[in-house]
């Protein structure tokens, strides 16, 4: 049965987060890392999450509702957060989106896991390696996806995925190559999220709290 998906809502502030309780599988990682790319690859939806090549285009917490298998079984949520770092976004709108991807990871009851993007393609960078820390720190469910390994040679992917790794100072088994191009990695990532949602709350790694 062909996966379900549907643009729900995007979200500016926490007041107006959904309040079904569906499990939610966050998207971090820096502008133009290809969070929608992944979307849309990884659902099957060409055009559902809306891509761009001016980095900074999303500006808020995008929710995509997703059935696995039909609208008969049970849901979760995909939640795209602004892409971090990009410097032709506002000193003050970077500290905004900052605040909100800070508020939402912190104490969201309903996130079971996060995909963290990392472009393959470079060594990841200093907010990349904030974003790593801040994930362990809080006691994260996540999982590393190296994007646009359609750009390296093939033979490179699997030392690339490697250095990324131990760059993050992550497993290596914790790190998937994925191309949106090729569909490289798909399977792993879809997996990894249909598993991680359906964790019951009390199984799911989660996050300690702020006081």
């Amino acid at each position: 049965m062909p996966i379900i998906a549907e643009f729900v809502l995007g979200v500016a502030q926490l007041s107006q987060l959904p309040t079904d309780r569906l499990p939610e599988i966050a998207l971090a990682g820096r502008s133009n890392v290809g969070k929608s790319s992944l979307i849309n690859r990884v659902l099957g939806r060409d055009g559902l999450a809306h891509t761009s090549n001016t980095p900074g285009r999303t500006q808020q917490l995008n929710f995509y509702r997703v059935w696995p298998e039909g609208k008969a079984g049970p849901a979760f949520y995909l939640v795209d957060m602004p892409g971090y770092g990009h410097a032709e976004v506002s000193l003050s709108r970077r500290k905004e989106w900052g605040r909100l991807i800070d508020e939402y990871l912190s104490a969201r009851p309903a996130l079971r896991g996060v995909i963290h993007l990392i472009d393959m393609r470079h060594p990841p960078q200093p907010l990349d390696l904030e974003m790593s820390g801040w994930l362990r720190h809080f006691d994260h469910n996540f999982v590393v996806v190296a994007t646009k390994a359609d750009k390296i040679a093939k033979t490179k992917v699997a030392e690339q995925a490697l250095q990324v790794a131990e760059r993050l100072n992550v497993d290596s088994s914790d790190v998937l190559a994925f191309s949106a191009e090729n569909g490289l990695g798909r399977d792993a990532v879809w997996r990894w999220m249909r598993e991680t949602a359906a964790q019951a709350p009390e199984e799911a790694p989660q996050p300690r709290w702020r006081r």
